[in-house]
């Protein structure tokens, strides 16, 4: 299968922002008809003072992924990938699986982390994800990308998935 937009539904989770400001507010995505989700994170450092805490939320409906009350705990661990020097190099390290990554604001130059959420680590009952976050610095750009992972739907075109 082609890597195209027809075939991995790309959604713009979080336009660019200070990563001081990104906290809980990327859009939820709802994992129901797909094996998982791809979040593909973007750091660009200005400020390198403040580390930049990553997590996942969880929630029965948009609302509730979105408000960061069910975190993945252990159990939910999901596959990490991180290159820290993005504006020099295109190597990505594979990290060990966990339910958080932290930036570090002095690591190097502009970061680019990847997730990868298999629907199948959601508790029962809860369909909704949402990228949290916290710390950064102002003058750091932040963004937030949801490639999805093997979305089925029975339709001719794909729905919305963050509605």
């Amino acid at each position: 299968m082609r890597l195209t937009p027809e075939n991995y539904q790309i959604i713009l989770a979080h336009e660019p922002v200070a990563s001081s400001a990104l906290a809980d507010t990327a859009a939820p995505i709802n994992l129901e008809n797909c094996n998982g989700v791809l979040i593909i994170i973007q750091e660009d450092y200005a400020v390198d003072a403040n580390s930049l805490v990553l997590t996942v939320h969880e929630g029965a409906t948009a609302a509730v992924a979105t408000a960061g009350t069910y975190p993945l705990a252990a159990k939910s661990e999901f596959q990490i990938w991180v290159n820290l020097t993005a504006q020099t190099s295109d190597v990505f390290t594979k990290q060990t699986d966990a339910v958080t990554y932290t930036i570090n604001g002095a690591a190097g130059d502009n970061a680019i982390v990847c997730f990868y959420v298999s629907a199948s680590c959601l508790t029962n009952g809860r369909k909704w994800i949402s990228l949290g976050a916290a710390s950064g610095d102002a003058g750091n750009l932040v963004s937030v990308t949801y490639i999805l992972d093997g979305a089925r739907y029975q339709g001719a075109s794909l729905p919305e998935a963050t509605s």
